[in-house]
């Protein structure tokens, strides 16, 4: 107690509360920014002129980095440098008035606080872990003003803890005065190794569940335990708790959705991660509306985004009751809605307005901050304080505008490490677990060595060259010497395994592990005496015996029985409760084609509704394309008499742009430059094709877009939209179902088969028992299919039945699998085996396409990927 254990940034915590220094820090972030402003402000030619053209934000960050590194070294700015990048690094630093200090700034700080006459030391006793010639320069310059202001600076020893007759303490000796070992291995240093590392945290899990109470110290290299706590936990031991940070938590992305929702063109994707995204700013009662719209028309300001919206609107204002404070909440509530789903979009070739971007950090801020008091998730508190650094580092870099490029990688600058996992706790332990072998200072019975696999600490490299480097130690500020990092970490390495008394444990898990590629650098260092002294083994041992020993503690093994997965079966039992559902469900021309197709792909998109995320259901290049055919066509033909094709091709030309951003947005992107311009060229001159066709047969547009209903044999309840009906002179009804299509072989195919299901559904809700004609109207191949005879002008095609009776087919297979399903039993239609089952007298069939079905992971025609 009394005795705090810190690092460097606590060690400056200490002595600038001591004495009366210290300010509001800034993050990483903002000093890059201030630093990129100085630096493009600055006028002249310096050695990171042409990567500042090229890479402003790199450029500023390596340049930040370099500046630090000399401060550290007690370099000063204002001294002459004869070295070109030590003159420019100078000239940035003076230039630099509102750069905020960073943390070799506060060690030159203490550093100079402490160099007055009479200064006594603001601290009695320090004892360093690591030796002072292993520390970096401004730590050790402090440590060296505080000895000579009387202060007492010990160094922790390290030295042999375990017995010298084990062949832990024989590695012991070699390590500190290399002794050599005489061979042989007694378990008490062991190397476990697994080509799983779910295998590895299962046994190792044992370990402690078998070693019961014990000093023992769990180092997790990288802080990550998240693997090893399911291992831990299904052995009955504690969570040791740590979780490596990470950029990808849910939470902290929301600020660069936020951003992207802002660019020009409008991103659909973008609002709909942000409209599903768990705790959304816009909350599931209101994003679920939103989200229904963008996935049937990906666009903004069309018919389904206002009447979403006019939804919105209207549900909360009927949950205020009339009363006029709750309204006027309820108006405050829409209008940040309408802010986080259609802010100003900027354009991201000249820059977003500084005051824009600026606002959406601080809506950002604002919904963090409530959401935080509320629930207490330190993740929100991660991304308000993310939110103000980046509005800070914006703010810094003094421009009008912000490319998008920029703003991006401020974010990422921002984000930097992430946040560890909230989910992941620590709970009470008889061991300790540390994140650095390092961290491991005093002896303990036992180390065990989590994640012992390559690292790139001490890797890195030093910038300065030998000139600069003479002229620097010249000066009195010398760098440190270039091993410096990876001696320090080899000590620190070594200290852990100096320090165990009784057994030291090696694990690693994961492909490659055991390569010398794969091994941590401490292996390599120790592998002369390792040779001699350490028990390998496999941890795959665990699955083939009932019984090993680990570092001296029985793992004791139970075979479970094998079972082997699901197989794909075509016979599926209803569940309960599925034939009132089906009793409500109303069937459309698509649910009687996947029907035919496949009953319990029917059965699971129609009656139990199952289906995809929305997050990822917006349409593609091809459905949009469609789509804007038929949006184009309900505005362009207008009932009464089709106009001419010309005026049909201006008029489509004028309405398609607008349609675009309502409708399909997507197009807009980059990716989709070519079917953009595709749509551009075809769709004025399909339609004009189609009302060449209209006329050509002498038909008059009743309507477009009918919706229609209507029962059949007392139980078939349907209901559909028809793109266009037309009559013909003498007032019989013709169908024109409108497909953009890449072929037109299945469409002719379904007519010479006599499978044309909705058309013959169509044609039976429109025109019932009285005659009619009908088609699909391929729009890409600009063609008219039709049946052969029917007086139709096209592409005649020669079918199998006509359209009465293709209905009465459908009727009949519709009784048929009906009958089946109130059996108790659906079938899946593309198993193996399954067609024998399949009722004989069925008149109508479809092809069945499982590679493009979602369900085809449940009947197990697909495996799970």
């Amino acid at each position: 107690m009394g005795q705090p254990v810190v690092g460097p940034g606590g060690l400056v915590d200490i002595l600038e509360t001591a004495l009366g220094l210290g300010g509001p820090r800034r993050a990483q972030v903002v000093r890059i920014a201030a630093l990129q402003s100085t630096l493009e402000a600055l006028e002249g030619d310096f050695f990171w002129s042409r990567s500042l053209t090229m890479d402003p934000w790199a450029t500023a960050r390596t340049v930040l980095a370099w500046r630090d590194e000399l401060i550290g070294l007690g370099w000063r700015a204002d001294a002459p440098w004869t070295g070109r990048r030590l003159a420019d690094l100078a000239a940035a630093s003076r230039a630099s008035t509102v750069l905020a200090p960073g943390l070799p700034d506060r060690f030159e700080a203490v550093l100079g606080a402490l160099d007055g006459d009479g200064t006594a030391s603001p601290v009695a006793r320090v004892r360093l872990i690591d030796r002072a010639d292993l520390l970096p320069s401004p730590v050790r310059r402090v440590i060296g003003r505080l000895r000579a202001l009387g202060c007492i600076v010990e160094e922790v020893a390290t030295a042999r803890a375990a017995d010298p007759e084990t062949s832990l303490g024989r590695l012991q000796s070699w390590m500190l005065d290399g002794t050599e070992p005489a061979p042989g291995a007694d378990g008490t240093v062991t190397i476990a190794t697994a080509a799983s590392e779910p295998l590895a945290a299962e046994v190792l899990g044992q370990w402690f569940a078998g070693r019961g109470t014990g000093d023992v110290a769990l180092v997790a290299q990288e802080g990550d335990t998240d693997l090893l706590d399911h291992g831990l936990t299904a052995s009955g031991q504690p969570r040791a708790g740590r979780s490596r940070s990470s950029v990808h938590r849910g939470l902290l992305q929301l600020l660069l959705l936020a951003f992207k929702g802002a660019w020009a063109p409008f991103d659909p994707q973008a609002l709909m991660e942000l409209l599903v995204f768990p705790g959304s700013p816009v909350p599931s009662r209101a994003a679920w509306r939103l989200a229904s719209a963008l996935e049937q028309a990906p666009g903004r300001g069309g018919a389904n985004w206002t009447a979403a919206w006019d939804a919105v609107a209207e549900a909360e204002r009927a949950r205020a009751e009339g009363r006029a404070a709750e309204l006027a909440k309820a108006e405050t509530r829409l209008a940040g809605w309408r802010a986080w789903s259609e802010p100003e979009m900027a354009d991201p070739a000249i820059g977003m307005p500084i005051a824009q971007a600026l606002a959406i950090c601080d809506r950002v801020t604002a919904w963090a901050v409530r959401r935080y008091a509320a629930t207490g998730d330190l993740l929100y508190a991660s991304t308000s304080t993310l939110a103000e650094e980046v509005r800070a580092a914006l703010a810094s870099l003094c421009r009008e505008r912000l490319p998008r490029l920029l703003v991006e990688r401020v974010i990422d600058q921002a984000l930097d490490l992430g946040h560890p996992n909230p989910a992941s706790q620590a709970e009470a332990a008889s061991w300790r677990s540390v994140p650095h072998p390092g961290a491991v200072w005093a002896p303990r019975d036992a180390v065990v060595w989590w994640k012992f696999v390559a690292t790139r600490e001490g890797a890195s490299r030093s910038p300065w060259t030998e000139a600069e480097r003479a002229e620097l130690a010249a000066a009195g500020c010398p760098a440190d010497d270039v091993t410096v990092a990876a001696r320090a970490a080899s000590a620190a390495w070594e200290r852990s395994v100096l320090n165990a008394r009784e057994r030291v444990l090696f694990v690693s898990g994961g492909t490659g592990c055991a390569s010398d590629d794969g091994t941590h650098p401490l292996s390599h260092r120790l592998g002369p005496a390792l040779d001699r002294v350490a028990t390998r083994i496999g941890l795959e041992t665990a699955l083939r015996v009932p019984g090993f020993s680990l570092a001296g503690t029985p793992i004791e093994r139970r075979a479970v029985e094998a079972r082997a997965l699901p197989g794909a079966r075509f016979g599926w039992t209803v569940p309960d409760g599925f034939a009132a559902r089906l009793a409500a469900t109303a069937e459309s021309a698509t649910s009687l084609e996947n029907l035919f197709s496949c009953q319990l792909m029917w059965a699971l998109r129609h009656v139990a509704r199952l289906r995809p995320g929305r997050v990822r259901s917006i349409p593609d290049a091809n459905q949009l394309l469609g789509n804007l055919a038929h949006a184009l066509a309900r505005e362009v033909f207008t009932p009464g008499d089709p106009p001419g094709p010309d005026e049909v091709e201006r008029r489509t030309a004028e309405l398609l742009e607008g349609c675009i951003d309502e409708l399909a947005a997507p197009l807009r992107h980059p990716e989709f430059a070519e079917e953009l311009n595709f749509a551009r060229r075809r769709l004025p001159a399909a339609m004009a094709a189609l009302a060449g066709c209209l006329a050509e047969n002498g038909l008059t547009v009743e309507a477009t877009e009918l919706q229609v209903s209507g029962t059949f044999e007392t139980l078939l309840a349907m209901r559909g939209a028809v793109d266009l009906v037309a009559r013909d002179r003498a007032g019989e009804a013709v169908i024109v179902d409108l497909k953009w299509t890449r072929s037109e072989r299945s469409r002719v195919g379904e007519l010479s088969s006599g499978r044309a299901v909705q058309l013959a559904t169509y044609g039976a809700l429109v025109a019932g028992d009285r005659p009619y004609r009908a088609g699909y109207f391929l729009l890409n191949q600009r063609q008219f299919l039709t049946l052969a005879g029917n007086g139709l002008v096209g592409r005649p095609v020669e079918g199998a039945r006509t359209f009465p009776e293709t209905w009465d087919a459908i009727v009949a297979g519709w009784r048929t699998w009906r009958t089946g399903a109130d059996g108790g039993t659906l079938l899946a239609t593309g198993v193996d085996g399954v067609v024998d089952s399949i009722p004989a007298e069925l008149g109508i069939v479809r092809d069945v396409h499982c590679e493009w079905c979602d369900y085809a992971t449940l009947c197990r025609v697909r495996g799970l990927a």
